[in-house]
């Protein structure tokens, strides 16, 4: 067995999200880290570039690699998702921009850029 530092380059981490019913839609992409997002409880919409968001019901596993749009908006019921960073970074990012209280425009983007994900401006389909 391999070390997860042999496979992964840099230092992975991992954060529970709790991601509320209804939250809006938003895109982001990680130009600098993998992201992994694995849905425990509820049934969040998540997409992977071109593709439309789609309910995920827990025990769904969602790829997003880096430099490529994915999308996270709350379904039906309040869920809860792990995201595993690699390197690590964008899951603590995530788990601010998807908290109470929501952000504006603005402030969204700014607590993004700061955490290495861009907010992608362009509505999804």
């Amino acid at each position: 067995m391999e070390p997860l530092d042999a496979v992964l380059p840099g230092r992975p981490g991992a954060q529970v999200l709790s991601l509320p019913a209804g939250t809006p839609p938003h895109r982001y992409v990680a130009r600098r880290a993998d992201l992994v997002l694995v849905v425990l409880a509820g049934d969040p919409c998540l997409g992977v570039g071109a593709e439309p968001p789609g309910r995920c019901p827990a025990g769904s596993v969602v790829v997003c690699p880096r430099g490529v749009p994915w999308s996270v908006a709350g379904g039906g019921e309040p869920a809860r998702v792990v995201a595993v960073g690699a390197p690590s970074g964008p899951e603590r990012t995530l788990a601010a921009l998807l908290g109470p209280p929501p952000l504006d425009g603005a402030a969204l983007v700014a607590a993004a850029a700061d955490g290495g994900l861009e907010v992608v401006l362009e509505p999804l389909r």
